[in-house]
C-alpha cells in the first residue's frame, strides 16, 4: 500500500468516526422533571409529584425547563403558577417557598348563572366586573386575568340532596386581592373559564417541540376552545 492509499484511508477512517461521533451527541437524550398529576400553584411540592423522563432538546431551550441536580432538593419547593399533567416543568416557576410566589386565597361568591360550569379544582379562569352604576356603567373590567380554582363553594345540600354552585376559592396574586373586594361590594362578578385553561403550559414556559425517549412517558398536553366573555366592553385593570 502506497502513501496516497494509505492516506486516504485514515481520512475516510476520520470521517466515519466524526460521523459517528456527532450521532451519537445527536441522540444523546437529558433528564428532565415532569408533572406526575396536575399540581396547584402555591402548594409545596412532595415526594411522587415529579418524575424524570429523559428528552431530546436543544441546549438552550434545555435550560427553561427543571432538571434533576445531586445538590437541589425539589421536595418543599413551592410553583409560582399550575402545572398539568405530564407536562414539562418550568424551572423559572420553582421557588423557594409560598412566601416568594407572593399568592394569596380569596372566596369569590358569584349570583347563580354568572359562573362557567363544570369548574373544578386546578382550573384556570378569569373574574370580570360588570359595572351597572356610577363613572363606570355599561363596562366589564377584567380583574384577574388568570387565577386558579381551589375549591368550588357551595351552598349546604337541601331536600334534593346536592348543594348549589355559589362561587369559587381562588389563588391570586396578593396585589390583585384589593381590587377583586372592591369589586364584589361595587359590581356583578362574572367567573369564566380562562383561554387556553387546557392547554397544559405554565405561563413563561417556551413553546418548544420535545422528542422523549420511546420508552419514557411524553407530555401530552390537550388543547382547549375559545371562551367568550359576557358582551360589554372589557379591560384589564
Amino acid at each position: 500500500m502506497n502513501g496516497r492509499t494509505a492516506l486516504g484511508a485514515c481520512l475516510v477512517l476520520l470521517a466515519v468516526l466524526a460521523g459517528a461521533l456527532f450521532l451519537d451527541r445527536s441522540q444523546q437524550l437529558a433528564p428532565v422533571y415532569v408533572a406526575a398529576h396536575d399540581l396547584p400553584a402555591g402548594a409545596p411540592l412532595r415526594e411522587g409529584d415529579l418524575v424524570v423522563i429523559r428528552v431530546r432538546l436543544p441546549a438552550a431551550a434545555l435550560r427553561h425547563y427543571l432538571q434533576p441536580d445531586p445538590g437541589q432538593e425539589v421536595s418543599g419547593r413551592v410553583l409560582a403558577a399550575p402545572v398539568r399533567r405530564e407536562t414539562l416543568v418550568p424551572a423559572g416557576i420553582v421557588l423557594a417557598s409560598s412566601q416568594a410566589a407572593n399568592l394569596v386565597e380569596l372566596p369569590v361568591q358569584v349570583d347563580q348563572g354568572d359562573m362557567a360550569q363544570g369548574l373544578r379544582p386546578g382550573d384556570s379562569v378569569q373574574v370580570l366586573a360588570a359595572y351597572t352604576e356610577g363613572a363606570r356603567r355599561g363596562r366589564a373590567v377584567v380583574l384577574l386575568p388568570s387565577a386558579e380554582v381551589v375549591q368550588v363553594l357551595q351552598d349546604p345540600a337541601g331536600l334534593a340532596g346536592t348543594g348549589e354552585e355559589r362561587g369559587v376559592q381562588l389563588r391570586m396574586p396578593s396585589d390583585r386581592a384589593p381590587l377583586v373586594v372592591a369589586a364584589i361590594a361595587t359590581a356583578r362578578i362574572f367567573v369564566v373559564k380562562a383561554p387556553g385553561a387546557a392547554s397544559g403550559q405554565a405561563p413563561g414556559s417556551p413553546a418548544t417541540p420535545v422528542e422523549p425517549d420511546p420508552a419514557e412517558s411524553a407530555p401530552d398536553p390537550a388543547g382547549s376552545g375559545p371562551v367568550h366573555p359576557p358582551p360589554g366592553r372589557a379591560v384589564v385593570i
